[in-house]
């Protein structure tokens, strides 16, 4: 990984600033990519010339091409794509706004779309190329009280994990990361503003364990990893049996609903 040029998307975010610190302790050149452009200037400030920030709407098809076009005139080259923007908009499927609906499925679907797609002819003239992107441990459950965030993760598993057979031809490796909640700003939006009990029960991650895995994902060439590792077995176990899912989920739910009611005092506190 030494050396390479990485593209980081939603890097002004917990976990991007997270994979930013663990990619330069790789001497890997970060190109922080983000639609917050004073969190962007935050960030070249901290990290100097060891990074470089791009304002970049990953909706926006022309933004994306701009964006990669300035990374290869800056560097003439691509090792790896982060795909790491998301949001989330909580809140009942019959109680969604088409605008939650539209901006979720463009954000979490079709930005990843847009710079695979963009970055891809430049990864193939890589050496040893690696598309990452962060999911969500809602790519391989269902997540009540945030169907489309669950329904765009389940599109980028499916998405990834054929690119991962795809474009083996290429030598190009892709992973995707599943992680449970991490102890991010949207974590603590989610648990003021309706989030899913179901996000809540377990104790959050720290943005660094997804940071560890996205080299891990790079480094052993693995399709999925599901952090903690832990929750791997379990949740793909359930997902065989639909009719445990829906007798589970109201016991799972209550237990989760406790714990966010613990967070919502720590974060008014």
């Amino acid at each position: 990984m030494n050396s390479k040029i990485a593209i980081i998307t939603g890097a002004a975010g917990g976990i991007g600033r997270a994979i930013t610190t663990e990619f330069i302790k790789k001497n890997i050149t970060c190109v922080l990519v983000d639609i917050n452009k004073k969190a962007l200037a935050d960030l070249q400030k901290q990290y100097g010339d060891k990074v470089y920030s791009l304002y970049c709407d990953i909706t926006d098809i022309k933004s994306v091409k701009s964006m990669v076009n300035k990374v290869i005139k800056k560097y003439r080259a691509i090792d790896i794509l982060v795909n790491n923007a998301g949001i989330i908009e909580p809140n009942l499927f019959e109680n969604a706004s088409y605008k939650e609906i539209n901006q979720q499925i463009q954000v979490n679907l079709l930005g990843p779309i847009n710079c695979t797609y963009e970055v891809l002819p430049h990864l193939k003239k890589s050496k040893s190329p690696s598309i990452v992107t962060i999911a969500s441990l809602a790519g391989i459950v269902p997540e009540t009280y945030s169907s489309l965030y669950t329904a765009t993760k389940f599109a980028l598993r499916g998405l990834f994990l054929t690119l991962h057979i795809e474009l083996k031809k290429h030598n190009i490796h892709v992973a995707t990361i599943f992680p449970d909640s991490v102890n991010t700003p949207m974590l603590h939006y989610e648990a003021m503003h309706g989030g899913s009990p179901l996000t809540f029960l377990s104790k959050p991650q720290k943005p660094e364990d997804v940071a560890k895995a996205v080299v891990k994902g790079i480094e052993t060439k693995r399709p999925e990893i599901v952090v903690p590792s832990s929750q791997g077995f379990i949740t793909r176990f359930i997902m065989v049996f639909p009719r445990l899912v829906v007798t589970l989920w109201p016991l799972l739910e209550k237990i989760g609903s406790k714990n966010k009611a613990n967070i919502q005092k720590t974060i008014k506190s």
